[in-house]
C-alpha cells in the first residue's frame, strides 16, 4: 500500500577531514511503499527480504527550498553549496520520518535517529530522475531501497 509521508534523505559526502557524513534534507509529500517477501533455498534455509519504493513528486516541499542537483554536481560542491542542495545516489540513507536536522551527521547518528523514531533505515540501491518529460503531475524522482 502506498502512503504519503514525510521523509528525510541523508546524502553521503566526504567531510573536510575525509570522513563519511550524511547531509539531511526533509521532504514532505513523498509516496512510500514497503514490500516484504520470503523464500526457501534448496537446502531449506528461510530468507526474508524487505524492499522499499519511494516517489518524490517534483512539487514536493523540500526543507529550506533546497534545489535538486545531480549526483556528479553534488559531489563537486563545497560543503556550503551542498547545504543548499540535495541529490539521490546509491548508498544514501532515507528515513520515513520528519526531522529538523540541518547539520551533517555520521552513519551511527542516522541509525540512532531511526531507532529513536522507530523507523527502518532504507539504503538507496537504485534511483531514477523522472523529471525530464511529462506534465508536472507525473514528474518525480524514484528511489528503490532495502
Amino acid at each position: 500500500m502506498y502512503v504519503q509521508v514525510t521523509i528525510t534523505v541523508f546524502n553521503k559526502r566526504l567531510s573536510a577531514d575525509r570522513r563519511e557524513v550524511y547531509f539531511p534534507t526533509c521532504i514532505s509529500g513523498a509516496s512510500y511503499y514497503e514490500s516484504k517477501s520470503s523464500g526457501h533455498s534448496t537446502d531449506g534455509a528461510h530468507a526474508e527480504s524487505l524492499t522499499y519504493k519511494l516517489r518524490i513528486p517534483i512539487d514536493a516541499k523540500v526543507q529550506n527550498d533546497r534545489i535538486h542537483a545531480n549526483e556528479r554536481a553534488f559531489k563537486a560542491m563545497t560543503e556550503e553549496e551542498a547545504r543548499q542542495h540535495w541529490t539521490l545516489q546509491k548508498g544514501d540513507i532515507v528515513l520515513a520520518c520528519e526531522t529538523s536536522l540541518t547539520d551533517p551527521i555520521d552513519e551511527a547518528a542516522v541509525k540512532q535517529l531511526a531507532a529513536t523514531e522507530f523507523v527502518d533505515v532504507i539504503t538507496v540501491k537504485e534511483y531514477a530522475d523522472n523529471t525530464i518529460r511529462g506534465s508536472a503531475a507525473v514528474k518525480h524522482w524514484r528511489i528503490g531501497g532495502e
